[in-house]
């Protein structure tokens, strides 16, 4: 009994300390973020917050891995590990776009760059994406591609959605399957 008690307590303290996180990254720049607003939010001590995690970086990369584990398996789940170009920006796109409004900050605000590089550097390096480059003649080219696709996604969000979701993917599909040519206004 106590042990379950004591599972409830670490969980409801890990639940606050995360909430309170999300809170402070929707108001402030992540710089601006100290733990000790974070465990005052959070109602808990530095102490608790520090048998956790050591550090706010420690916070945020627990979070980075748990994104690109949910990203991983709708990769996996969709294309059973058959991967094409249209499949995978579908696939990322809606994942991203059904994403939380902390998730998409994390992901497309300049001041979480150092977030986005390396959930996508993660991605991008899994053994599930180097099959998709090492079956082409020039891997480096093709994963510099699959962050262009990351990028026009960031550039929508900032720019608050100027097309539908699906307008957007077919955008990105023919721009990165048949280049800038494909989607060259013409006269």
């Amino acid at each position: 009994m106590e042990k379950t008690n004591l599972d409830l307590r670490v969980r409801r303290t890990l639940r606050n300390i995360r909430e309170a996180f999300y809170e402070l990254i929707m108001e402030e720049d992540f710089h601006q973020i100290s733990i000790t607003e974070l465990t005052k939010r959070a109602d808990i001590n530095r102490k608790t917050f520090y048998l956790h995690y050591n550090s706010l970086d420690d916070l945020v990369d627990e979070i980075e891995h748990e994104m690109a584990e949910k990203l991983m398996a709708e990769f996996e789940k969709d294309t059973s590990g058959n991967l094409d170009v249209s499949g995978c920006i579908r696939i990322f796109y809606n994942f991203l776009d059904s994403g939380s409004e902390v998730e998409q900050k994390l992901l497309c605000d300049p001041e979480y760059t150092f977030f986005y590089d390396k959930l996508t550097n993660d991605i991008l390096s899994s053994p599930f994406f180097t099959a998709f480059y090492e079956a082409t003649e020039c891997p480096r080219t093709v994963r510099a591609f699959c962050v262009a696709v990351t990028a026009i996604f960031r550039a929508w969000i900032r720019d608050n959605r100027p097309v539908p979701i699906e307008q957007l993917i077919g955008y990105a599909d023919q721009l990165i399957t048949n280049g800038y040519n494909a989607v060259k206004k013409r006269d």
